[in-house]
């Protein structure tokens, strides 16, 4: 099925299709014919993927077929509970009009001057994005009128309602004309979903399949690592083996996200990180290698072809569906999603496996495996990347087996031993991390899907007792002779 055969204008559907959506999801298949029909709807997942184009495509072919030149207030309201979600739908309708339609958007946020946004509120606009904190203040000192209002979506009714708002739904609704249908995205609770059915108790009901089953179909594939540097490796090579595609990459925050680029740039890599970006460069078509930090709470627009590729995982397994929420539902996605995992990952890659119910696959790269024993010190790289160990004793801190102490501890270092670790090539966090991780690791190699077993428990770092050492320096009197 095409966007063709669901009763779109075709000048519309020829400028989706070259904004490079080719065919309809699941959700798109059921929604879009529901809200042609100006029926409500409550739509039972909010991770579905295609969400944001499954209510913007027909509400933007509303707006088409009724164009009106004069008329006040907005027509199609647009409630979303986060301040990214207002960029990435404002990129979205750009993305599907092309350069051939037009419409009258605007938006509200909080943090914005209030004089603006009473001003925006009276204009004649086709469709309005509002975060419902600041809808809310405007809505109790009677600024917003939504009596003409001929469409409401409410983009995640339950981070609404979990947030204390659920009165600004109920105004909302009031004021509305019967005959405009809402459509909620809507997640199962047990305080919610009484509340969405008691809201809507006429509404149509779409139910997408759970998270735990969409992530399961995803082909997702572990490659271990020893430190940043080996990440890095692993990241050059992956890059280039996927060259062409577009590829996003996630990190927990934005320092580690600027780096990342900066040590991807020395190898070729011609990738951008979100947070350095202005808004309307935050997509992959003007960077084909995004790089995006969890820390600024965005997330660029995704089709579904992206070659997806976790440098760092986040620590609960909501925040890795959050990454993951524009991909999750596509049958046919054939592109694989890459998870780093150094020492500080496991941990997160054990609970990611424990809300799966599976174990994910493990692979490795000839000439780029992890080393069994992870307290390795420096790792250093060729020119083309790949991580290339010492076979000399004491490579890398010339001198060591001559010495018998090491500076600050009283133990001697044998010879053979592998030497004190030392600052890696890519800056401090790099040697820094080398230090920390040796004293978290444990001897025992990570086993993927170790939690499945019985005897399984959680590794942890060795706590000593830490030492408190207070030194008093008295000061000199100076006595004056006269």
């Amino acid at each position: 099925m095409s966007f063709s055969d669901l009763g779109l204008q075709e000048a519309f559907a020829a400028s989706i299709a070259s904004a490079g959506y080719e065919n309809p999801t699941e959700l798109q298949q059921q929604l879009i014919p529901l809200m042609a029909q100006q029926k409500s709807v409550l739509v039972w997942s909010q991770s579905a993927a295609g969400k944001t184009g499954a209510f913007l495509i027909p509400a933007i072919n509303h707006i088409l077929n009724h164009p009106l030149e004069e008329h006040q207030g907005t027509r199609i309201l647009v409630l979303t509970s986060r301040r990214d979600r207002v960029n990435q739908i404002t990129y979205t309708i750009k993305r599907l009009l092309g350069d051939n339609q037009q419409l009258r958007t605007g938006f509200i946020v909080s943090g914005r001057p209030y004089q603006p946004q009473m001003r925006l509120l009276r204009r004649p606009l086709d469709l309005m994005i509002a975060t419902p904190g600041r809808m809310n203040d405007l809505v109790d000192n009677n600024k917003a009128d939504f009596s003409r209002l001929e469409l409401l979506i409410i983009d995640d009714l339950t981070t609404i309602c979990k947030k204390g708002l659920s009165q600004l739904v109920d105004k909302i609704v009031a004021q509305k004309p019967a005959s405009a249908p809402v459509i909620a995205f809507v997640r199962h609770d047990d305080e919610v979903t009484p509340y969405a059915r008691q809201l809507l108790p006429e509404a149509e009901e779409i139910t997408i399949e759970d998270e735990k089953t969409q992530l399961l179909r995803l082909k997702q594939v572990v490659h271990l690592a020893d430190d940043f540097t080996h990440k890095l490796a692993l990241s050059d090579y992956l890059l280039e083996s996927q060259q062409g595609k577009p590829i996003v990459i996630f990190v927990n925050t934005d320092k580690t996200a600027k780096l990342l680029a900066d040590s991807l740039a020395n190898h070729g890599h011609a990738a951008d990180s979100t947070h350095l970006l202005a808004p309307e460069e935050r997509n992959l078509q003007d960077c084909p290698i995004l790089i995006v930090p969890d820390q600024e709470e965005f997330l660029p627009e995704l089709a579904g072809n992206e070659v997806i590729l976790h440098f760092e995982m986040p620590d609960k397994p909501e925040s890795y569906l959050n990454r993951m929420q524009d991909i999750l539902g596509f049958a046919e996605r054939s592109e694989q999603v890459y998870l780093l995992v150094g020492g500080q990952d496991r941990e997160p890659l054990k609970k990611l496996e424990e809300f799966q119910g599976e174990a994910l696959p493990q692979r490795t790269i000839p000439g780029l495996e992890p080393t069994q024993s992870h307290r390795s010190g420096k790792a250093g790289t060729n020119r083309g990347g790949a991580r290339k160990a010492s076979t000399k004793p004491g490579a890398g801190n010339k001198g060591a087996h001559a010495r018998t102490q090491r500076k600050g501890t009283g133990q001697g270092q044998a010879d053979g031993q592998q030497p004190r670790a030392r600052k890696g090539p890519y800056g401090r966090l790099n040697g820094g991390a080398n230090r920390k991780l040796a004293t978290q690791r444990s001897e025992a190699p990570y086993e993927i899907g170790s939690w499945e077993k019985d005897d399984y428990k959680p590794q942890k770092a060795a706590s000593g007792d830490k030492k408190v050492v207070i030194r008093y320096k008295e000061k000199k009197r100076r006595v004056l002779v006269k």
